[in-house]
């Protein structure tokens, strides 16, 4: 359909410097095509939407925001597409729905779990390598918990990963170790291939996600890491952002966890890498805040947004029974339903390896205590105080 042609198109113009300039100092230009596609969805075949999502996500990623209604729709009638879409259509739509706001409504958890079913149903044989790391990419992404996807994408690209490029092998680890799903053939096969192109062609991205996985995964790769070729091509990139540079640090971090032989980062780089980390500064949430006033009122004073020597940000930090107690408030974004994040799990493990009483918070405990509301607020306080005094006591009472 020429709607959906056309959100293709500007898809792909917006990635041009002119284009987005232009979009973004007249917004309103997309308006009538947008209220002309939310009246035509009804209309629209499984290829229109795949087209359609794909072209507004890229879109939203530089700036220009479709409205509710037209996201609405579009997760609606995908979901009713779903068995008719081929594995274009299927790795595009839940590709576009990832990049428009993992843990937000925006993400369909009925339209994710729709294509979740018919990929277990269907099988992985059509896809290509593309649309197998992006369906993967796109699950991690979303926050969206499917064992069988994942479990399926990794049965059909561990023989054929010679076929992957090197961005398309870096997304699958990161989107495994992201998820937190264990695929341990997937990741010796991705190592051996990693090696066996001597990382030629892997931009920092590439190297950065794929050591990062590894690292989460706590998964040794002697094929990849083994020798100094990972780390002479580290060293000789010159393109590392800061995020990539974030990521080779806590793969430093990981080879100091285990006590590994293998080759170090060059001193340089190394301290890049950290002086990078340490730059991440929290932004102390209203639910970190409430915990933190929590843990006040028990005159244990925290110290907040503490920075460790290996470069991590507490939440907060306090004495209590003879310890310092690192406490960490993780809100929705750090969990698939209530399984820990790769980059929330990276974090504990790493942190407990170097010494750490570490007195996790998640936010579904916190907000079972009680709303905030002015009528409760001397029941909620009790409750939250005798949560915290039992978790501290249950940490620093020495076992028998």
């Amino acid at each position: 359909m020429k709607l959906s042609a056309s959100w293709h198109t500007l898809g792909r113009l917006v990635r041009q410097p002119t284009e987005e300039r232009v979009l973004r100092d007249t917004p309103e230009v997309l308006q009538p095509l947008a209220a002309d596609t939310e009246l035509a969805l009804p209309r629209f075949d499984a290829c229109a939407f795949a087209a359609t999502v794909s072209g507004l996500a890229s879109l939203h990623v530089r700036g220009w925001r479709a409205s509710d209604a037209l996201w609405a729709g579009l997760a609606t009638h995908c979901t009713r597409s779903v068995a008719t879409m081929n594995a274009h259509d299927i790795s595009s739509t839940v590709l576009g729905f990832a990049k428009v706001g993992r843990g937000t409504w925006l993400c369909d958890p009925a339209l994710l779990d729709a294509i979740a079913e018919e990929v277990a149903q269907r099988g992985l044989r059509d896809f290509k390598p593309r649309n197998l790391a992006n369906t993967a990419w796109a699950y991690a992404t979303a926050g969206h918990a499917a064992p069988t996807v994942f479990d399926a994408i990794a049965r059909e690209a561990v023989n054929r990963l010679h076929e992957f490029t090197p961005q398309n092998l870096s997304n699958t680890a990161w989107a495994y170790a992201t998820a937190g799903h264990a695929a341990p053939a997937l990741l010796d096969a991705i190592a051996e291939e990693a090696a066996q192109r001597g990382l030629r062609d892997f931009k920092p991205q590439d190297l950065a996600s794929t050591a990062w996985a590894f690292a989460v995964a706590d998964h040794p790769a002697p094929a990849l890491f083994g020798t100094d070729a990972f780390v002479q091509r580290c060293a000789a990139e010159r393109g590392f952002g800061l995020g990539t540079l974030r990521q080779l640090h806590q793969w430093q971090l990981w080879q100091e966890e285990r006590g590994a032989a293998w080759p170090p980062l060059p001193p340089e780089l190394a301290q890049r890498c950290r002086d990078a980390f340490c730059l991440a500064e929290g932004v102390p949430s209203e639910l970190q805040g409430d915990v933190a006033a929590s843990l006040r009122a028990l005159g244990l004073a925290p110290r907040e947004e503490v920075r460790t020597p290996q470069g991590y940000s507490l939440d907060a930090v306090v004495s209590h029974g003879g310890r310092e107690v690192a406490v960490e408030v993780d809100g929705p974004s750090h969990f698939f339903g209530r399984t820990p994040t790769g980059a929330t799990a990276l974090k504990r493990r790493q942190l407990r390896a170097a010494g750490w009483t570490l007195l996790p918070v998640p936010y579904w405990e916190w907000n079972a205590l009680g709303s905030k509301a002015a009528k409760q607020e001397g029941v909620r306080s009790l409750k939250c105080a005798k949560y915290l005094q039992e978790a501290l006591d249950a940490l620093t009472t020495p076992r028998e």
